[in-house]
């Protein structure tokens, strides 16, 4: 089997009576067991499409769309995302991984290149694991791992209560004066380009920045803090407020940096806590 392919599982035709209704409340028809979590996930790494293209779960269904469930096609997990890869922290329930710079957190619908996500039941064996956070391809650090879908839940409750933080270590440009905190909410339609607007998010979706060094060659290092990220939350916040990160092409510039200098430095939440340094600070 090509591992470039997805294999179609089912499809259905949306009726007039389904016109409004959420892309990720529409698929209980084809899921009728799924949860709405696990429904969002599918659409969110590209197995759900509407009209041949892939969706947003909040996108509104017509009368005459084609919505088409997928799966991947089988694929083993990679050598050389388990030699790049290292288990920090093993506990009952969670789990911590380290990824390195320039490898995929998850799985991306249709792409030959491996992810970390492959590699869960290998290096985690019979604990059911989830992946319970992403991060960007050239950001470095910690991922999240659940054990089981009851505890991936009381993840989520824990993110959407603001008891998490996840810390990450930024390299920026700019010097900031004192620490200060990011409140603008995202438009995250755009899957390439995460835009800022002007109106507050909610207090889980805010980046709560710490400068912590500043170098003479006028960049710094800060902490940023942040309890449920959004798609670039910490990048645009940053670009934003005019300390864009060195190495990011899409929010900063072509500074010449050999990866992006963002870093998953920590994660805590009740019952749990997980830590690596950055290597580059």
């Amino acid at each position: 089997m090509d591992d470039n392919k997805l294999n179609e599982i089912e499809k259905r035709i949306a009726e007039d009576s389904d016109t409004g209704m959420r892309v990720d409340k529409f698929l209980l028809k084809l899921l009728p067991e799924s949860g709405l979590r696990e429904r969002r996930r599918l659409i969110e790494n590209g197995f759900v499409t509407v009209n041949g293209r892939s969706c947003r779960s909040g996108l509104k269904i017509f009368p005459g769309a084609e919505v088409v469930l997928f799966e991947a096609a089988e694929r083993s997990c990679a050598v050389e995302i388990l030699s790049q890869v290292r288990v920090v922290k093993q506990a009952e329930a969670f789990g911590a991984l380290y990824k390195p710079a320039g490898l995929h957190s998850a799985g991306i619908a249709g792409s030959p290149e491996p992810s970390v996500e492959e590699c869960l039941s290998g290096i985690f064996p019979e604990q059911d694991p989830i992946l319970a956070n992403r991060l960007d391809f050239q950001t470095s650090g910690l991922l999240l791992v659940a054990f089981g879908v009851e505890r991936e839940n009381q993840f989520r409750e824990y993110e959407d209560s603001g008891t998490v933080d996840k810390i990450y270590h930024a390299r920026v440009h700019g010097i900031p004066g004192d620490s200060f905190i990011i409140k603008n909410r995202l438009d995250t339609a755009d899957r390439k380009c995460t835009k800022v607007l002007e109106e507050e998010a909610p207090p889980q979706r805010w980046s709560k920045v710490t400068p912590l060094k500043s170098f003479e060659d006028g960049t710094s290092l800060l902490e940023v803090c942040i309890a449920k990220g959004a798609r670039h939350q910490i990048r645009a916040h940053l670009a934003h407020a005019g300390f864009p990160i060195l190495g990011d092409s899409i929010y900063g510039s072509d500074d010449g940096a050999e990866r992006m200098l963002l870093h998953h430095r920590q994660i805590r939440f009740p019952g749990f806590e997980a830590e690596c340094e950055t290597g580059w600070e």
